[in-house]
């Protein structure tokens, strides 16, 4: 089992690749993206997989928590809905191949606000 790839940006020695975590635990950290117009979280593994197909029963087992962290990082923007997604693979948008899940905060000011992940992405 490969749990790091020297080039990849999220397998560095201290496995945040320079990013603070805001939380983490012994399978995954929490990095925040707070920059308007939507302020984010990124829930990464430590170890290198490249989609969430290949998580360990460990690592989904401590993904709630990390999952709970971002959410609550989050309610200091007073979002009123997220879109929470994973790209996986070339053809979804994956650009860095270690997973990582994105969860955006969304407003209904938003220019496709109260219309779904599709619309979100093809604004």
């Amino acid at each position: 089992m490969v749990t790091s790839k020297p080039d990849c940006r999220w397998c560095k020695p201290d496995g945040t690749s320079g990013d603070e975590p805001i939380a983490k635990n012994r399978s995954h950290f929490v990095v925040a993206k707070p920059n308007p117009p939507n302020p984010s979280a990124m829930i990464i593994p430590f170890r290198h997989v490249e989609a969430p197909f290949d998580f360990s029963a460990e690592e989904w087992a401590d993904f709630g928590e990390m999952l709970d962290e971002a959410k609550r990082y989050l309610a200091e923007f007073q979002p009123e809905g997220f879109t929470v997604g994973w790209n996986v693979g070339a053809a979804a948008g994956q650009h860095i191949f270690h997973a990582h899940l994105h969860i955006i905060c969304r407003y209904q000011t938003d220019p496709s606000g109260g219309r779904g992940l599709r619309d979100f992405v093809l604004r």
